[in-house]
Parts: structure tokens; C-alpha cells; sequence
């Protein structure tokens, strides 16, 4: 099916905007950080608080937000979303939106917290307020739910991962959209998707996973978690997208998680691009759809 008209705007705009141009060069991606360093994190636009509550706090040190519906049927679903950025820039209107929809969709409580960013603070940093978060919401409920994007998606597998080590069984089901899942990048393929890619490139990719990597080898599995023991995860839905760098490397994680015995719902849409299921037109709405169908099979299960 080919792309709707919002998706094909979509990617004009963020092509005649340069959106790349932050990854481009390592240029690019310093001034990119200390641009988001000025303007900080983008807070819940206010029209949100008509039809959410919102709700704001510190925990551990950093700030968490809970996202709820005020309008649709609440579900016991506890979802702890970590947004992407590749771990050096915070959290944007584009997920604030997102996470509104997603909010409405599976009338759920979303914990939304906001992790400690690169290159001030590096991956085991990012892993251990994770863990922190983690542990107090499974303490409140049996109905949690893992999610991230991008470099959230691999935060979010990070933490599953080494939940699993610790013998806890991290969430009811992971959803991982576009995830980065190896800050290496080491798929061939990468490269000749680039141009094709209207959002991210490959130099200045690897180079943020150098910041987020700190004093770690880019390989620890707490930095790339397709580099670790993928057995005994929790049942996971993946979406990939054909547009963006990070697809090879998301679909190879996938295919090497079902032969570890996950079980991964894989949804690869070829013409679309990197984070798509954020960013508001007819196939991300579906994608919404479909996030929230996963969340309620495993609730009634």
C-alpha cells in the first residue's frame, strides 16, 4: 500500500526543513545538543490538560510525568513510556502529542519519566533510573506494560533484559517503535538506506551512541541490547519502518529474538520513516490503534 498523502507531506517537510542536518556531521549533533540544552525539555502542550490529567513529580532525582484520559474507559494498563532523542535530546512536542492518543486508545495510566541524557551522563546512568522507576511501578501493579521509541525502544529492552537477569519478569508485553537497538549501527544495509532516510545518518548516529556509551565498549549490552542474551524476554510488538537507518538493524534483532524463542510481533512498513507512529498521519494513527488492540489482548489474557 502506498504512503497516505500526510505520510508523503510528512517527509517533504522534514526534508525541506533539514531535519537530518543534526546528524550529519558531529558539528551538527553539538550544536543540536546545546540548542535542546537552552530550550530543555518540551513540556505537555496546555490544551493536553482538557482531556488529560497530567501530572508532574521528581523521583530519584529527575522528572517523571502521569498521563490519563479524563474522557475514555480506564483500563488497569500502567505504561512506562521512555521517549527517544538517541540519548542526547529530550523529550519533544511530537511525543507529547503521541502519548496523548496513545493515552485516549488504551485508557491507561502512562508513567512517562525523563532519563538522564548524554553526553552529562552516560548509558548505566540512563539503565539505573530506569531500574528505579521500574521498581516502584511494579510494586503497584501486575498490569505493566514496557514502551519506547527509538533510543527508548533500546532503553526500554535494556531494562527487560537485565530485569531478566534478576530473575523479574519485566512487563506484560514490551512495544518497541523503530527501536535502536545497536548504537554501532552494524547492519550493511544502513548506509544505502541513508538517503532515503529524511531524519537521521549514520555519522552522527554512531557518534551520539559514543556519548551515551561513555566509558562502556558501544557493544555492552546495556548500551546495544541486540549484543546481549535475548532469551526469556517478555512477548514484544516491533515496528520497523524501510525509511530509516535504524530498520536493518531492528528487523536482524527481531529474527534473532524469535530464534532465542520470543515471541515478537514484527510490523515493518517499507515506505515509512524513522519514529512514524508519532508523528500523526493515517498510518500512525493505525499504529496507535493496533499498540492499544496489543495492550488490551494482554490485560484480558
Amino acid at each position: 500500500m502506498a504512503a497516505s498523502l500526510g505520510a508523503r507531506a510528512t517527509i517533504l517537510l522534514l526534508r525541506l526543513i533539514r531535519r537530518k542536518r543534526i546528524y550529519a556531521s558531529k558539528q551538527g549533533l553539538e550544536r543540536g545538543i546545546q540548542q535542546t540544552r537552552q530550550a530543555g525539555p518540551a513540556r505537555p502542550p496546555a490544551k493536553l490538560a482538557r482531556d488529560l490529567h497530567i501530572a508532574q513529580e521528581t523521583f530519584a532525582g529527575q522528572t517523571v510525568y502521569r498521563v490519563r484520559s479524563k474522557s475514555r474507559p480506564q483500563t488497569p494498563a500502567r505504561i512506562l513510556y521512555f521517549h527517544g532523542g538517541a540519548y542526547v535530546r529530550p523529550i519533544t512536542a511530537f511525543h507529547w502529542r503521541f502519548l496523548a492518543a496513545l493515552a485516549h486508545a488504551t485508557g491507561g495510566e502512562l508513567v512517562v519519566p525523563l532519563y538522564p541524557l548524554a553526553p552529562e551522563n552516560h548509558g548505566l546512568a540512563a539503565l539505573d533510573f530506569a531500574l528505579q522507576v521500574h521498581q516502584r511501578e511494579s510494586a503497584q501493579t501486575e498490569h505493566l506494560f514496557l514502551m519506547g521509541d527509538s533510543a527508548g525502544g533500546g532503553l526500554a529492552l535494556a531494562l527487560a533484559a537485565t530485569l531478566r537477569d534478576q530473575g523479574v519478569v519485566a512487563a506484560r508485553r514490551l512495544i518497541l517503535l523503530t527501536p535502536w537497538v545497536d548504537v554501532e549501527l552494524p547492519h550493511p544495509d544502513a548506509p544505502a538506506i541513508e538517503p532515503r532516510d529524511p531524519m537521521l545518518a549514520v555519522v552522527g548516529a554512531r557518534l551520539a551512541g559514543q556519548m551515551y556509551a561513555g566509558g562502556l565498549s558501544t557493544s555492552h549490552p546495556a548500551v546495544s541490547p541486540m549484543r546481549g542474551a535475548l532469551h526469556g524476554l517478555p512477548p514484544m510488538t516491533l515496528f520497523a519502518a524501510g525509511r530509516d537507518i535504524l530498520g536493518p538493524d531492528a528487523m536482524a534483532f527481531a529474527a534473532k529474538a524469535l530464534a532465542h524463542g520470543c515471541e515478537v510481533d514484527l510490523r515493518v512498513e517499507p515506505d515509512m520513516v524513522h519514529v512514524w507512529p508519532l508523528l500523526g498521519f493515517a498510518e500512525s494513527r493505525r499504529a496507535v490503534a493496533e499498540m492499544a488492540a496489543a495492550i488490551h489482548a494482554a490485560l484480558s489474557g
